[in-house]
């Protein structure tokens, strides 16, 4: 009997102990008032648009409000693109222990785990300077974003300068494509190619065909502005771009389903009776 009563109280020493120690749940986090014109202090830069921010106290994830910035993961066209220069941007307009100010849209508060923000580092509008070096995107919400205006204008601008994503001279951007295609398009209208040379025809036709899907899958991003390809292909300065392509191919743009029109016209000629001795 007393190994059991010592075994007994052993064991109610052990669970005495369990219940004292470092399992015990931790004190939640105090509540932030998020208000305009909060401070914050940089602890490091994640990617071209997030950074981690100590505000009052606590670590918190901060995105730059209204925008989209390029990424390792992205899927869509140009996603990839400038991951690391869009990074390095941002950490060096937000070098580690600077000071900024964060004010907030009312219409964009939780639901994405970050703190979306309008970051300010003294009078510089961090948003709407890293949309204008060209290194980020934008995104919306509504159509009554408080701060979107002055963000896209400020992408409107790089676009119309060829800056970053909207370079013709860097091969992953959008305008980079395009200008491949331009170029592919205008080569293949020099080649001389006799009629009966079908091999030749064929080259140029798929020359023609890959232009215009190009075409075709940046337009059916134009009803999205708020995605990532949306929010560049309705910018005027690619849009330009875009059009100009498609005059290029002329009738030998290849629509979504359908052949061109010259191939159309070529079709009803053949197909039309001629008179004999005509």
């Amino acid at each position: 009997m007393k190994r059991f009563a010592h075994l007994a109280a052993v064991a109610l020493l052990a669970l005495t102990a369990c219940g004292s120690g470092s399992n015990e749940p931790e004190a939640p986090s105090p509540s932030i008032n998020y208000q305009d014109g909060m401070s914050a202090t940089v602890v490091s830069v994640e990617t071209g648009n997030t950074f981690t921010a100590q505000i009052e106290g606590v670590q918190k994830p901060v995105r730059l409000i209204n925008t989209a910035a390029p990424s390792t993961h992205g899927v869509a066209l140009s996603n990839t693109c400038l991951v690391e220069e869009s990074t390095s941007k941002l950490a060096e307009k937000l070098p580690e222990g600077a000071e900024v100010t964060l004010n907030f849209d009312e219409g964009q508060r939780g639901g994405t785990g970050y703190v979306e923000a309008a970051v300010y580092a003294g009078e510089t509008f961090i948003n709407a300077d890293m949309a204008r070096s060209g290194l980020i995107s934008t995104t919306f919400a509504t159509s009554r974003d408080e701060f979107y205006p002055e963000i896209s204008q400020a992408q409107q601008d790089a676009a119309n300068e060829g800056l970053g994503l909207y370079s013709k001279s860097t091969d992953c951007t959008i305008s980079a494509s395009i200008e491949e295609q331009v170029k592919a398009v205008e080569d293949a209208r020099s080649w001389v190619v006799p009629a009966d040379d079908t091999t030749r025809t064929a080259e140029r036709e798929a020359v023609y065909m890959e232009a215009s899907e190009l075409y075709n899958s940046l337009q059916d991003e134009v009803p999205a502005p708020s995605s990532w390809v949306g929010s560049i292909v309705t910018l005027e300065a690619v849009q330009k771009e875009m059009s100009d392509l498609k005059s290029l191919l002329g009738d030998d743009y290849y629509p979504k389903r359908g052949s061109t029109v010259n191939q159309q016209k070529k079709a009803t000629a053949e197909a039309t009776p001629v008179r004999p001795g005509s």
